[in-house]
């Protein structure tokens, strides 16, 4: 199949969280089973065109767009080699992208201008099959700002073609991210009024939602795990208002659990650690601990667990569960890893515990791709108490790296993490999202961790766990599949 991916990050390119983990990852195991993967991105302006091999196509023609009253150049570009298995196409319009930042600016504030960023987007991508002449089996759009090129398929291209069938599949990363505008936007989005007036696609509470269009609109639609699927269907605390509209699909709504990546996360051969290591030989996880305290001046021994954090410090994480325990804990001799950025209040509040605690409680507020690989090797737990997880990776990377993670069940972590009992189980998972239940879950933890002989086992079996994209490729292969007819709907 010629599959076109559109989507706002890819990594290692463009990165903001683990929808360009997946981006990355799931072209790469659909192109290895032999189908040709194509990405659109945009070409943001913070991109070092020589290190990411960026480079303008010089055989497609520049070209303009018209996004609402305004008239934009565009020129397509190519990332990284021609010759890679994955072709990942770039949009260049400078007033639209040429900025730093992918959804926000320096100050973490959402660009005014994002529907304006995905209708031109959107609009690029559908032209490629024609210029290319390549005619595109499926349209893979990821997430709400992804959209437009699922209404512009329905709506510009019903009766000609893109080239190719170009069925439709939308897969939501977080239902929680919707892009709601005034119902006046949809003449930004250059779509009829009508769409933005009950029961047009677009309109939702007498707005434009772009995500509710695309679950409406979409031929499919998938979420990135079983769980989720299930709890954004029935429940609004987790469909976020559209748990009707997800019910409403039936069998054309369903979860795909994401794989990792064990090409990059795998301690047996991972080159950003000081020693690596096997579920047969954890010697090397050993000094990885013992160096990851030295890089961080921790003053953590044996007495007590090292609690790795990678994520964003935003309330879906859980970190308003673990800012309660974190003077507590230190003072009981707990050491903590953190590593991550989100909102000032959080970001301050962990600043301020670890001033408090300077031998037992670090904090680094950036994105430090090698010492996150150095956090799971190095800590003895793995803290993601989320409020909510359409999927998560963080918690396939910590078993992967023998640290058993602390989670609450939801969503993906409910799909992946077994609670530790005896001689099963993975990882510790509690319920409620109050910090009391996840202190609890952390005492079990310490309580298993004072013997070595169980936790080595329990380590062995998160070890042994298996969510390579091999098995969630298979699974879009066959969402793909099902979907392909003459005349999408």
């Amino acid at each position: 199949m010629n599959i076109m991916m559109i989507s706002a990050e890819m990594a290692p390119v463009a990165k903001v969280g683990g929808l360009g983990d997946v981006v990355d990852a799931l072209s790469r195991a659909l192109a290895t089973a032999g189908h040709d993967v194509r990405v659109v991105l945009p070409l943001y302006g913070h991109l070092d065109h020589k290190k990411e091999k960026i480079a303008p196509i010089k055989t497609l023609p520049p070209l303009t767009v018209r996004v609402g009253q305004q008239v934009h150049d565009i020129r397509f570009y190519r990332c990284g080699s021609a010759r890679a298995a994955v072709k990942v196409y770039m949009v260049e319009c400078a007033p639209l992208f040429d900025r730093p930042g992918v959804y926000t600016d320096k100050n973490g504030e959402g660009f005014s201008d994002s529907l304006d960023r995905a209708s031109l987007h959107a609009q690029a991508a559908l032209l490629l099959p024609r210029l290319l002449d390549w005619p595109v089996d499926v349209i893979h759009a990821h997430d709400a700002e992804a959209v437009p090129a699922l209404l512009y398929r329905r709506q510009w291209y019903a009766e000609r073609e893109v080239p190719g069938p170009a069925a439709t599949v939308l897969t939501i990363h977080n239902l929680a991210h919707q892009e709601v505008h005034l119902a006046s936007a949809v003449e930004t989005l250059g779509l009829p009024a009508t769409m933005a007036a009950y029961p047009g696609l677009l309109e939702f509470h007498g707005q434009v939602n772009l995500l509710k269009a695309g679950i409406v609109g979409a031929d499919v639609v998938n979420t990135v795990s079983p769980n989720y699927a299930e709890e954004t269907r029935s429940t609004r605390a987790f469909g976020c208002g559209l748990e009707e509209m997800l019910a409403s699909r039936g069998e054309d709504y369903s979860g795909i659990l994401n794989g990792a990546d064990y090409g990059t996360w795998d301690p047996a051969r991972d080159k950003a650690l000081p020693a690596t290591f096997t579920p047969g030989n954890l010697a090397g996880k050993a000094r990885c601990r013992k160096e990851l305290l030295r890089e961080l001046k921790l003053d953590g021994g044996a007495a007590k667990p090292l609690c790795g954090f990678v994520g964003r410090l935003v309330r879906q994480k859980g970190m308003e569960l673990v800012l309660p325990l974190l003077d507590r804990l230190a003072g009981d001799g707990f050491t903590f890893a953190l590593l991550g950025t989100g909102e000032k209040h959080l970001e301050e509040a962990v600043h301020a515990v670890a001033k408090r605690h300077p031998g037992q409680v670090a904090f680094c507020a950036e994105f430090d791709e090698g010492l996150a690989h150095r956090i799971y090797a190095g800590s003895d737990l793995f803290l993601m108490p989320s409020d909510f997880e359409p999927c998560g990776l963080s918690q396939m990377y910590a078993l992967k790296y023998g640290t058993p993670p602390v989670v609450r069940k939801t969503g993906g972590l409910a799909d992946t993490v077994l609670d530790a009992n005896g001689n099963k189980g993975t990882g510790f998972v509690f319920e409620d999202a109050r910090p009391e239940e996840l202190l609890a879950a952390l005492r079990r933890a310490e309580k298993m961790w004072s013997d070595p002989e169980a936790w080595l086992a329990l380590q062995q079996r998160g070890m042994a766990c298996d969510f390579s994209w091999a098995e969630a490729a298979a699974a879009y292969e066959k969402l793909y599949a099902r979907i392909l007819r003459p005349t999408p709907r």
